[in-house]
């Protein structure tokens, strides 16, 4: 990737559209924009150049080599350093066939610019200082949000306010680097305070409580912004298809009276109070002779292990569920909730049966035949989920894994800080750990990284982002 090369890509998605966009960033954006557009009438000269900045020009991309008109187009440049790139900007709005924007694209390429790669836009403008790294993920986020929630989120996190939380930190961390230091350098001079131990044991816990706060968010971050792998999990005919059908508002199960009706599994995606949740219908659980049901069966145990939330759901109306528990004891390391459906078939005393076999778990009584208790499910899921009962999203919270490993590095610095203090070793050792946490959260907004760390989080962007 040569940063100082001319760079073209589509910015819209495959496939067709009213309108199509293709972008230009660069030295030459405007000389090679100049080639191949005509405009209908003759602009008046802008400040800096022909066409005026900011401004939408209507007109015709030809092909410089042979003055064919390939498209009718607008045309827009946004000269640096006001660009997304922090570079000179042109896009071409054409017509949004897939055809068209390619061949506009192709006599652009053979003007001298470049293809984009992957995430070479975002990439260009974290580097020419137009957003940090933090800003720059959201950007990816904010592009594959599935819901309202993650939609907020991830706007939050380009407005910059995680990035805020974590200089403010990173400062806090510098200056009691910085009082450490003078006072080690100059302990003689009167205007150097020397810190007291106790005040450094009082900064550094600080700094150690703020990034614990920051932490905790992170599963809460994780679920918003990649949802969570839900499994339907329960005997024949307990009603797992009909629940599904109730959760997605939609008839994608087939439901019979018969057992064992679904073999194969059913993944659909819902929005639980702007949780994305993978739902998977599954095959009953229970020992069988029928080849196919029993293919289902072992598919249903595979999908068991990459899921984070099992819905188990037994027959109410049943009133004995041993043969649930059985199945429960071999479920381990998942949020779990119980779900006694039939509950409008039900006795006093199968719901009574119902709690007491279930009394440690969370659970609760739906009927999917009269579609009650769907909504108590629904909040239910999101509190599992989340960890919290409502759906309020406040303050700051961490959702990239990488940023969660850059904090709990930090973290571990200040705690060896913290440790070298009580053991009464010198301030030069506890500077050592303060320079290690400050590089560790500096990562996080990319003040300290590496070219193979952006090239790993551009490379997960569309070409033309």
């Amino acid at each position: 990737m040569n940063l100082s090369d001319t760079i073209s890509a589509i910015a819209t998605p495959h496939g067709e559209g009213g309108i199509g966009i293709i972008r230009i960033s660069g030295a030459d954006a405007e000389n090679i924009a100049g080639t191949v557009f005509k405009p209908r009438k003759n602009p008046p000269f802008g400040k800096g150049g022909i066409f005026e900045n900011r401004r939408l020009y209507f007109g015709t991309i030809f092909n410089p080599s042979d003055n064919t008109p390939l498209d009718d187009a607008l045309m827009a440049i946004m000269r640096k350093p006001d660009s997304f790139t922090g570079e000179d900007v042109v896009e071409f709005h054409c017509h949004g066939g897939q055809l068209v924007l390619q061949r506009a694209l192709e006599a652009i390429l053979r003007q001298g610019a470049r293809l984009a790669e992957p995430g070479e836009f975002s990439k260009r403008a974290f580097l020419n200082g137009k957003m940090d790294l933090a800003q720059a993920e959201a950007v990816i986020d904010l592009i594959r949000a599935k819901t309202d929630l993650s939609l907020r989120l991830a706007r939050l996190q380009m407005e910059g306010i995680l990035s805020k939380k974590v200089n403010q930190i990173k400062e806090a961390a510098i200056d009691l680097l910085v009082s450490i230091e003078a006072g080690l350098d100059f302990p003689d001079e009167e205007d150097v305070t020397i810190l007291s131990g106790s005040e450094i044991n009082k900064r550094l816990k600080q700094i150690s409580g703020e990034i614990k706060k920051l932490l905790s968010t992170y599963e809460e971050g994780r679920v918003i912004r990649e949802g969570i792998n839900c499994i339907i999990l329960g005997r024949p005919n307990v009603g797992k298809s009909s629940l599904l059908n109730l959760l997605l508002k939609e008839e994608r199960a087939i439901v019979t009276a018969i057992p064992g009706t679904t073999r194969d599994i059913i993944e659909e995606v819902v929005n639980i109070k702007g949780i994305p949740l993978r739902l998977m219908d599954t095959a009953g659980l229970r020992e069988t002779q029928d080849e196919i049901e029993s293919i289902g069966i072992r598919f249903t145990m595979q999908r068991l292990e990459s899921s984070q939330m099992v819905l188990f759901v037994v027959d109410l109306s049943d009133g004995e569920f041993k043969e649930n528990m059985k199945i429960l004891e071999k479920i381990t390391d998942k949020k779990i909730i119980i779900i006694g459906n039939k509950m409008d078939k039900a006795s006093i005393e199968a719901v009574s049966s119902f709690h007491s076999a279930f009394k440690e778990m969370t659970k609760l009584e739906i009927s999917a035949l009269l579609n009650k208790g769907i909504e108590e499910l629904r909040q239910t899921i999101y509190n599992e989920a989340i960890g919290r009962k409502t759906d309020e999203f406040i303050g700051v919270v961490i959702s990239n894994v990488r940023h969660k490993i850059s904090l709990e590095q930090a973290q571990r610095a200040v705690i060896k800080a913290e440790e070298t203090l009580k053991n009464g070793l010198s301030g030069e050792f506890i500077a050592v750990e303060l320079k290690e946490a400050i590089e560790k959260l500096g990562e996080i907004t990319g003040a300290v990284t590496t070219e193979d760390i952006l090239d790993r989080i551009f490379s997960q962007f569309c070409i033309g982002k």
